[in-house]
């Protein structure tokens, strides 16, 4: 009897390692349609499909590979590592020539300015020139609240971000095993989450802008997945992003891998196999 119920929780073991997983969002956006996203996760796998769009887009966790791919014209856009340092490092000697520019005129100007006008002078110089140590993104302020909701049928904690006394964006963020993911699948996930944000703020900052509200989820501390991102303009919803349904059921790998019908001269070719 010991060895059959060993071999009963070894396959149930074995099933649940391997589960993969669909989370479907809905979208309202002030002056947008509504729109709907299916995130299809499977082997370190994450694909996104956006209802208005035919682009294929998928995150590859091996290697933080992320590839887009256009059935219509057959272009694919790659981004990983090595090439988001190099369009960084162009963006930035790029930004660093306009300020050079620009610089010697404003100093002049700052010279002519009362001390709290050059304060204020010298603090949007430091903005321009060092985004990333006096952007607007390090006024950001992540407040969890004790407060708890329901989307979805699933409870997620409530977390607000805080800039300038204002409240701007609330994310409700819920266990991974509330929605039945496998630690693997969470994994792949929260990779995503992590490439996200290190892709968008490193080419923002570069090109000298802060004014995002991407975080790290880590690095704040916030663990599980997102169920609920709501941005506020002037404290009134700007943009709705809700999880609306989800399932664990086995995708196919073909769902997880672009189309083989690309052109055999497409370079990135071999990036998806």
């Amino acid at each position: 009897m010991k060895c059959y119920l060993t071999a009963i929780v070894l396959l149930s073991l074995s099933q649940y390692a391997v589960a993969d997983a669909t989370l479907i969002y809905s979208q309202s956006q002030t002056g947008s349609k509504p729109a709907s996203f299916t995130f299809l996760i499977k082997d370190q796998r994450l694909r996104i499909n956006e209802s208005s769009s035919e682009r294929i887009n998928l995150f590859k966790q091996s290697g933080s590979e992320f590839l887009s791919y256009n059935p219509q014209n057959q272009q694919l856009d790659l981004m990983n590592p090595e090439i988001l340092k190099a369009r960084v490092e162009k963006l930035d000697q790029q930004r660093q020539q306009r300020i050079k520019q620009v610089e010697t005129e404003l100093q002049k100007k700052l010279a002519q300015m009362s001390e709290k006008e050059r304060e204020v002078g010298e603090a949007l110089l430091n903005q321009i020139k060092y985004p990333a140590f006096y952007g607007e993104h390090t006024q950001i302020r992540v407040l969890p609240l004790k407060d708890h909701k329901t989307v979805a049928g699933i409870e997620c904690r409530v977390y607000q971000l805080i800039k300038q006394k204002q409240r701007i964006k609330e994310l409700c963020m819920a266990p991974a095993d509330a929605l039945g993911l496998g630690p693997k699948d969470h994994q792949t996930l929260r990779s995503f989450y992590a490439f996200d944000y290190s892709m968008l703020s490193q080419l923002m900052l570069a090109m000298g802008k802060s004014d995002f509200t991407v975080i790290d989820y880590d690095a704040q501390q916030m663990p599980g997945v997102v169920i609920e991102a709501i941005e506020f303009d002037q404290q009134q919803i700007s943009q709705h992003t809700k999880l609306t349904s989800f399932n664990t059921e086995p995708l196919q790998a073909e769902q997880l891998r672009l189309p083989e019908n690309r052109p055999d001269n497409d370079p990135e070719k071999a990036t998806d196999e």
